[in-house]
């Protein structure tokens, strides 16, 4: 991730045109996804496990229990790239039994600082343009399809821990 005051910013949604994946559980135990989903995101996206940021943890006691949790993982790709995943849970169970929705969103970010004159300059402009549309489009092409293969073996996984 790029750290700057002033940055150009191009940002994709790793799926359009529906940016979510939604996946509803109904079953035994539904809290089980909280311990699986941070250990599956680590394993899938092949990031430390202390990278996977919870950003919501909300545990409401009572028949029906309620709950919710949101993480989210940045994933640099390169110098100037990195995805942002997001994943939300959200559920209730009463008796061992109750139903969980989980909904995953990931962007591809590409972040061009801007901090400098001679990164705000015409000139700088114009081969940051030649460069990024010649050489870094096929580059981005391939992180959007990575992303999206990520994405899609994650919700698989997600989608084999509901049969259990």
């Amino acid at each position: 991730m790029v750290f700057a005051r002033n940055k150009l910013v191009i940002q994709d949604d790793l799926f359009s045109p529906r940016p979510r994946m939604n996946i509803d559980f109904s079953g035994k135990s539904p809290q089980k996804f909280y311990k699986e989903i941070p250990k599956l995101i680590s394993t899938v996206f092949r990031v430390h496990s202390n990278t996977v940021q919870e950003k919501k943890f909300v545990m409401q006691k009572g028949d029906p229990e309620k709950f919710k949790a949101e993480w989210e993982i940045i994933k640099d790709v390169d110098k100037f790239s990195y995805y942002k995943i997001d994943v939300s849970l959200s559920g209730e169970s009463s008796r061992g039994h109750g139903h969980a929705a989980i909904v995953v969103s990931g962007i591809l970010r590409t972040e061009y600082p801007q901090d400098t004159i001679w990164e705000r300059s015409l000139f700088y402009e114009i081969m940051r343009m030649f460069w990024h549309g010649i050489f870094y489009t096929s580059k981005r092409q391939r992180y959007m399809n990575d992303g999206q293969q990520l994405i899609s073996l994650f919700v698989d996984d997600l989608k084999e821990l509901t049969r259990v």
